[in-house]
């Protein structure tokens, strides 16, 4: 049980190695931490895990109740009882100790594993000890570098291929804490400490005088020990309960954990807890692994791991970010606009009004029924004003007070994008019905549209340059304000008339960047020209809403998320339009590339979309603000080593042998490597390549990242190196792996037999030749029938895994993947039908999602609300008809696509399925029945017939979200859809668009109804 308390005691020789690079953020609480968790479908041979350990090589080893899996960050490798025995039994305890061994504790007995074999060390008991099972608890290395074992009858210690008693008890040793001052053992009702004069016990409180004792772990607080009776703490020489009430003190401890950051975690049946300077500082109802978590460990890196009985291994880590949203006081989740009040508060402007945040949460300043719309959509805060844009017109509080005046109501049927006061004091208001400016000392606004010069009368954006120029960002191109004229930018020097302009950053040494919606890319202008960086330069796409300059990176927040370029790289970009620049995805939302936090960012392009404030973007998203940190991470990251498992020759599995070259059989011609380098760090994804050198000089990339194999057939005979290397480190070949192997020639392939052949003459040799000809095609026509035989089990295993992949395991239902994979294939289809063609049918996407579904898990538990999404699967399917698709979508959102139907049945389906879920009783078990509602989105496609693909279907999916939302925001158990304003065609020429689709919207090209009629336009 030892193995449940946190490992932080390691022998110096390889502590060193495992210097963390940051521990979790102390300060942060608990629900901002990112958590990502893998279970029996990832590759865990058993969904309960008990026991957690990191090896030198960094790899991390998960016991469970039924086996042990290796772990470097991206796949498992699982041993079982196949493998040894033991490894059928609960795995208890996990120790690594500095030579690379691991050391299993089971219920069974004692097991090492070094190289590759296991092997079991049995104890040398007394003749008049207990015999049968020997479990073992809790696993220490002590200061000798000695591994000490925690059994049923006392501590061993293990000395050669067995297990020799150190110290006897009359119970079991729970729990093992090596210290300077001796050796510190749990037991039941007491803590044993060794001295020179033997043990000393300290007994637990009268009243615990029976709790086990199964975790010891010390902090800068002192020694704590876990019980099966709640938690304790050493002070004065004696043991106190730890807790709230009586009931919570009790409680069983399951794992603790002393973090690197002085925290201390404790598990127990119903919560997690964080213990900081002896208190506790936060309880954890609804921890990732649940109430069960049976594990805690923290990594070398600083993330915390728990395991959960019921769960599989979660890892928490600190992330980028922390979200302030409706526990912090927000009424209304979805924000718009951000910005900065001269007095240090930040102002929110979101579908409900405008709060602040000041004193650590938010206070409400105006309600959205106080404003001409109730959508604050842009703001600018001053120091005795506050001036608010909506969806529909512009006002500004004063003194509490929300005022319209005249000058704001020639825009009062105009969406405000921004609000700027340049340093002439003239503001300016960025509209989709034109720009307006209201001079310095007040009177009538001056309003530019078209006739002035604007090619777009739809203006995004206002920025002032650090010369006072006034730059507009507008849906067709950049342009200037310069003494009361519009004049165009960047038609001379590369910046073409039709990029649609979503932000505008002037870095700190002049030169202008602006996002685009045109190819999701950056422009960047030098002063002479423009300059296009985006996918051909390895750029992540994204429609930029908000630009930053912070520690030498650009960051850019978007739709698809947040991503960070280095400065340098910008400039080589520039200097070599062919350069590959390395961008780093910090948060990702649906990004083309992996890596980065999942999360969800960010709302909107204009003025006020984020702000930059201590070294921290503030962003508005659809759940409250999405705080990013631009600190630079820490500088000292101790890389681990790149690894070469093993390798395959002629079926059979060989481990390398470290520094040794692998001599290989005769008939090893085809070959196949495992590698990998296991990282933990989820900010960075390796880029591993290999080659065989001596056979190829160029390096391969892998096809799948997570498939970290190569396969080399018919090789010659010679020397080789296989060589494996991380290209994403600044010096890939420092850290690269090599193993050096031999493939022998066979007979004919001998210089020998080639001198013969040349030296003897006749017969003889001639026929010896013929049959080493034939033994040779025998051969060749042997090793094509077992690379057939190989390839076709090959392709049959490759055919289930594909099938897993494009189905949820839960529900039985198609997945995402599935539907990015079929969609497009059968759009592609239904476009050589006649009725699709001429506008008449269309497909219907519907996506739905439970109302309070989290209300089941949190009330019921997460098998009952696994029985509830499984049950609606079963009624979605009962709802569809053949051909149509119903998919898992994520957590209780399902996405529901109709093959092609008459258009304008929205409603009848949408009315449908809300009845249908809201009339049906839902089993959760134990004979409970419960009713569940639905708020529901949906879309037909294409919207327009005439440009039957202007928007993707992920686009169109997106536009369900967004009225699903609005159904939800609407009271739920009902349903909303978009549709095509009537008369309202897309703009000519236009066949395809791969930005933002809520450009339509915006546009006033579509319009949101639902069970009450059209609802307003967004």
């Amino acid at each position: 049980m030892a193995a449940r308390a946190c490992a932080r005691l390691l022998l110096a020789s390889w502590a060193a190695v495992a210097l963390p690079a940051v521990a979790l953020d102390a300060d942060k609480p608990f629900r901002d931490y990112v958590s990502d968790t893998w279970g029996v479908e990832q590759g865990l041979p058993q969904i309960s895990v008990l026991s957690i350990a990191q090896d030198p090589s960094g790899y991390l080893w998960f016991g469970t109740q039924g086996g042990l899996a290796r772990f470097d960050g991206t796949r498992f490798f699982r041993y079982t009882q196949h493998d040894a025995d033991a490894l059928g039994s609960h795995v208890q305890a996990l120790r690594a100790d500095p030579g690379g061994r691991l050391w299993i504790g089971t219920s069974q007995g004692l097991l090492v594993l070094e190289q590759g074999r296991f092997r079991t060390l049995d104890p040398a008991r007394a003749p008049d000890g207990p015999s049968g099972t020997f479990s073992v608890a809790a696993l220490a290395l002590d200061g000798d570098g000695r591994m000490l074992v925690g059994g049923p009858d006392g501590v061993y210690v293990a000395e050669g291929d067995r297990l020799a008693p150190l110290h006897a008890l009359s119970g079991p040793a729970l729990s093992l804490l090596p210290r300077e001052d001796g050796l510190w053992i749990g037991g039941i009702g007491q803590v044993l400490r060794t001295e020179a004069d033997g043990l000393h016990p300290l007994p637990l409180p009268t009243a615990a005088r029976g709790a086990q004792v199964t975790a010891l772990v010390e902090t800068a607080d002192g020694i704590w020990a876990g019980t099966s009776q709640g938690l304790f703490h050493l002070r004065d020489g004696a043991w106190r309960r730890l807790g709230g009430g009586e009931r919570e003190a009790a409680a069983p401890v399951e794992a603790l954990c002393a973090d690197r950051d002085g925290n201390l975690w404790v598990a127990t049946s119903g919560q997690l807890k964080r213990i900081r300077d002896g208190r506790i500082a936060e309880r954890i109802e609804d921890a990732p692994a649940g109430n069960a978590i049976r594990a805690l460990f923290e990594d070398r890196n600083g993330n915390l791991w728990l395991g959960s009985m019921i769960g599989g291994v979660t890892r928490l880590w600190d992330g980028w970010t922390r979200r302030l949203s409706v526990p912090e006081g927000l009424g209304n989740p979805v924000l718009w606009a951000i910005a900065g009040a001269p007095d240090g508060e930040i102002w929110v402007g979101g579908s409900d009004g405008v709060d602040a945040w000041s004193g650590g949460h938010f206070q409400r300043r105006v309600p959205g029924a106080r404003l001409p719309h109730p959508e604050a959509y842009s703001l600018l805060a001053e120091a005795d004003r506050t001036w608010i844009g909506t969806r529909a017109g512009a006002a500004v509080l004063r003194h509490g007070r929300v005022e319209t005046p005249a000058a704001l109501a020639p825009m009062r049927s105009a969406q405000i994008n921004g609000i700027v006061r340049d340093r002439a004091r003239r503001l300016w208001f960025a509209t989709t019905q034109g720009l307006f400016m209201l001079p310095p000392g007040g009177g009538s606004p001056v309003h530019y549209t078209t006739q002035d010069g604007l090619g777009d009368v739809r203006v995004r954006l206002v920025h002032e340059t650090g010369n006072g120029r006034i730059l507009l960002g507008t849906y067709r191109g950049l342009y200037e304000w310069r003494d009361g004229r519009i004049l165009p930018l960047g038609r001379q020097t590369g910046l073409i008339d039709d990029t649609m302009i979503s932000a505008i950053l002037e870095l700190e040494d002049g030169r202008w960047v602006v996002g685009s919606t045109t190819g999701e890319d950056l422009r960047v202008f030098d002063g002479r020209r423009w300059h296009q960086i985006g996918r051909a330069q390895d750029l992540p796409t994204n429609v930029a809403f908000f630009l930053a300059q912070a520690s030498g990176q650009l960051w850019v927040a978007g739709m698809r998320g947040i991503y960070r370029l280095p400065l340098e790289e910008l400039d080589r970009a520039i200097a070599d339009p062919g350069h590959r620049v390395a961008a780093t995805m910090v948060i990702n939302s649906g990004s083309d590339r992996p890596g980065g936090q999942q999360d969800k960012c960010c709302n909107g392009a204009g003025n006020s979309r984020g702000l930059l404030r201590d070294g921290r973007l503030w962003l508005p998203t659809r759940d409250g603000a999405l705080l990013v940190d631009t600190a630079p991470a820490p500088a000292h990251v101790v890389e681990p080593a790149v690894q070469i498992e093993r390798v395959q020759a002629l079926g059979s599995w060989l481990l390398p042998d470290a520094g040794a070259p692998m001599a290989l059989p005769v008939d090893a011609r085809e070959l196949k490597f495992e590698f990998t380098v296991p990282v933990f760090r989820p900010t960075h994804t390796p880029q591993l390549r290999y080659r065989l050198a001596g056979y190829e000089q160029a390096w391969h990339e892998l096809d799948n990242p997570a498939m970290r194999m190569a396969a080399y057939s018919h090789l010659p005979p010679g020397r080789y190196t296989f060589e494996v290397a991380d290209f994403s480190r600044a010096k890939p070949m420092a850290s690269a792996a090599r193993l050096e192997l031999e493939i022998p020639p066979r007979l004919h392939e001998t210089l020998v037999f080639r001198l013969l052949l040349l030296t003897l003459l006749g017969g003889i040799p001639y026929l010896g030749y013929l049959w080493l000809q034939r033994r040779h095609a025998r051969q060749r026509t042997e090793l094509e029938l077992l690379v057939q035989e190989r390839t076709r089990d090959l392709q049959a295993v490759n055919a289930r895994l594909e099938a897993i992949s494009f189905t949820d395991p839960l529900t039985g239902l198609h997945n995402r993947r599935y539907l990015s994979r079929q969609i497009p294939a059968d759009l592609s289809f239904y476009e050589r039908d006649a009725g699709y063609r001429d506008g008449t049918d269309a497909l219907v996407f519907v996506l739905l999602d439970l109302d309070h579904f989290k209300s089941i898990n949190d009330t019921h538990g997460h098998a009952a609300g696994d029985r509830v999404l499984e049950q609606l699967a079963d009624v979605l399917g009962g709802l569809v008809r053949r051909g149509d698709y119903v998919a898992r979508w994520g957590g209780e959102e399902f996405l529901l696509v109709f093959r092609p139907l008459p258009r304008g049945q929205l409603a009848q389906i949408g009315q449908r399925l809300c009845e249908q879920i809201a009339n049906h009783d839902f089993d959760l078990g134990n004979g409970m029945c419960h009713r569940l509602t639905a708020s529901i989105g949906l879309i037909e496609c294409p919207l327009f017939p005439e440009s039957p693909r202007l928007l993707g279907w992920e686009q169109l999916v997106t536009l369900a979200d967004r009225a699903l939302y609005r159904a939800k925001a609407s009271g739920r158990n009902n349903w909303f859809a978009y549709r095509p304003i009537p008369g309202a065609r897309p703009p000519s020429g236009m066949l395809a668009f791969e930005g933002d689709p809520w450009w339509l919207v915006d546009a006033g090209l579509l319009e949101m109804y639902g069970e009450d009629g059209p609802a307003a336009k967004e």
